[in-house]
């Protein structure tokens, strides 16, 4: 007891810095992140249609699910509020491009078009979208949804695109 009541003062700074330690560590130890597997990349419909797509395009193109807008068209840097023009494509989708298969030009986007696509905020977008491209003189496609697809006509609709 004698050597304790001479040494607490040591056995004090020891405590606290065995507690700052340990608070140190605990606030450093971030939290796990909010995040889970989504599972698919596309829907069921989408992966039908690519199977198709695929068929048509065979070793020609490379085909991409679900690219971001903003990875295919870019603002062009003279113009004015250009974050809020960027901003616009951020955040949207197409459901696949084809790209040339050595460099990865990107040929033509296809956008797959279900039922949602008759909404009108789904209308408004899609009028943007397609304007967007015009005016990057990029083609879109749309095609309809269907159960399945004739090989052939989807094979037109795409080299009359990309004509």
């Amino acid at each position: 007891m004698e050597l304790l009541s001479e040494y607490w003062p040591l056995v004090v700074v020891v405590f606290v810095v065995v507690a700052i330690l340990v608070l140190l560590h605990q606030l450093q130890s971030a939290p796990p992140k909010p995040y889970e597997r989504r599972g698919r990349l596309i829907t069921k419909a989408e992966l039908r249609f690519l199977r198709a797509l695929e068929i048509c395009v065979q070793d020609r193109w490379r085909i991409f699910a679900m690219v971001r807008i903003a990875d295919v068209l870019q603002v062009a840097a003279n113009v004015k509020a250009r974050q809020s023009w960027q901003n616009k494509i951020n955040c949207k989708h197409v459901d696949f491009v084809l790209c040339d298969f050595e460099d990865l030009n990107v040929i033509l986007a296809i956008e797959l078009d279900d039922s949602s696509h008759n909404r009108a905020d789904r209308q408004e977008r899609d009028q943007f979208v397609n304007e967007a491209f015009l005016s990057a003189g990029l083609p879109l496609l749309r095609v309809p949804l269907q159960s399945s697809y004739d090989i052939k006509s989807l094979k037109e609709l795409i080299e009359q695109a990309v004509a």
